[in-house]
């Protein structure tokens, strides 16, 4: 089976609500029948419940918003339209629609001076519908009543979906940190659209959920935009606490200027070229020299043009740093020589980190860092600030996380997050049962 082959998304709530909230206006026209009133046009209802049908509560209400004020704007002029036309019934329809349209002119002027421009087009519609359907009709009142009855009932149906919860056990009381590569974005550095939905809805209810990853803030930035983050991330695999609102950095974990110094040292009488990632000023810089091959030169190029990365030569550093982490990108054999003679020299004054490089075959990056500066280290110190009781933790790596995902980047994560939420912040039997296994595996 091809591993590049598209699987089919999941049917969503969303999908599921729009449904359900077509058929219970269907149900209600069929009761209005049994009025005076008549039952009214279901399709305008279904519309707009399909129309208020929002990822989230909030934009649920701004469309219903949007969409009353507009009905109710197109319903007044379309009342005035008839009412003016009644008194002429020897008009014929081409006047009467050419007149409509010259109509829009105070409509649209209406929502300007009413401060709703959001609502001009709702406005036009029911106008439209009105005059140039109804125009002839021999109760044009019943129908102009009906309209605007038609599309309330829909938006309190849609509204009443999105809105109404039904009461879940919160887990308001644990930190959940979930990793990003291949947990909550896959392998092409994509995100479904449920990832970022779910989450926001988790967030606004609040959970207590971040994110701890091995990239910096600036490479995190782009693959999370959309999600609603409140709390601090984990940066630079535990080195950094980072508030992205603030656009600060809460707690940091530096290697000392004397290890640094010789861990720069030792790289460039191996022939190798370092990237020091050092904070000065609040602001971190990625200070670099002059390159030994071209696959650093090639990535120099590509991450440069980010706004959200400085990068700035050697000598512009000052003595205020803190220098974060080392980081070289170079041929496999040369990183091995390296790192032996790094553990050699420097032994537990450093934490080293190696990985192939994918975009460079033959290529091996080498981080280096504090030994305090790792990921449980920085999860405990956002937890006392959260002040939660419990920290969950989700990711891709076999018996390194409380739960353990494979689906790279799918839905698993999102969900397993969900029924933690929804059961107290516990993980349930399936998800406990699945974490001993991937620990003993």
């Amino acid at each position: 089976m091809n591993a590049d082959k598209k699987k089919l998304p999941p049917i969503g709530a969303r999908i599921v609500k729009s449904a359900l909230g077509a058929a219970i206006c269907m149900i209600i026209s069929f009761l209005r029948e049994l009025l005076p009133i008549g039952g009214g046009i279901p399709f305008y209802s279904v519309l707009a419940v399909l129309w208020c049908m929002q990822p989230y509560t909030t934009t649920t209400l701004t469309m219903a918003k949007q969409r009353t004020i507009g009905t109710f704007v197109g319903a007044a002029y379309g009342l005035v339209f008839l009412r003016f036309f009644q008194q002429f019934p020897w008009v014929g329809k081409h006047v009467v629609y050419l007149c409509a349209c010259a109509m829009l002119i105070a409509i649209l002027y209406t929502t300007v001076l009413l401060n709703k421009r959001n609502a001009s087009y709702f406005s036009c519609v029911v106008f439209l519908t009105i005059a140039i359907n109804h125009s002839f009709d021999t109760n044009p009142y019943l129908f102009v009543f009906n309209r605007v009855l038609d599309t309330l009932v829909g938006i309190g149906v849609g509204v009443g979906l999105n809105v109404i919860h039904m009461p879940i056990k919160k887990g308001d009381s644990t930190l959940y940190v979930s990793g990003i590569d291949s947990v909550l974005v896959s392998s092409r550095e994509t995100m479904i659209p449920y990832n970022k939905v779910e989450l926001n809805r988790l967030i606004a209810r609040g959970a207590h959920f971040t994110v701890s990853t091995i990239r910096t803030p600036a490479s995190m930035l782009d693959l999370l935009s959309g999600i609603d983050l409140k709390l601090p991330v984990i940066a630079m695999d535990g080195a950094v606490l980072y508030d992205i609102k603030e656009n600060r950095y809460l707690d940091t974990v530096p290697l000392s200027r004397e290890t640094a110094q010789i861990a720069e040292h030792i790289i460039d009488e191996e022939g190798a070229h370092t990237f020091v990632n050092a904070l000065y000023d609040n602001t971190l810089h990625i200070y670099y020299g002059v390159f030994c091959n071209d696959a650093e030169r090639d990535m120099f190029e590509k991450l440069r043009r980010s706004p959200y990365r400085n990068y700035t030569k050697k000598c512009c550093r000052t003595e205020q740093e803190q220098v974060l982490y080392l980081m070289v990108l170079a041929p496999d054999a040369q990183i091995q020589r390296i790192c032996r003679r790094l553990q050699a020299e420097l032994g537990g004054r450093i934490r080293i980190t190696t990985a192939p490089a994918a975009e460079y075959p033959g290529y091996t990056y080498l981080k280096l860092y504090d030994p305090a500066a790792r990921k449980a280290n920085m999860i405990e110190i956002l937890r006392q600030r959260t002040g939660v009781k419990r920290v969950v933790t989700v990711g891709s790596i076999p018996g390194a996380y409380d739960i353990f995902v494979s689906d790279d980047g799918g839905n698993a994560a999102v969900k397993a997050i969900k029924k933690m939420y929804r059961t107290g912040g516990f993980c349930t039997k399936s998800q406990r049962r699945e974490a001993v296994i991937a620990k003993k595996n």
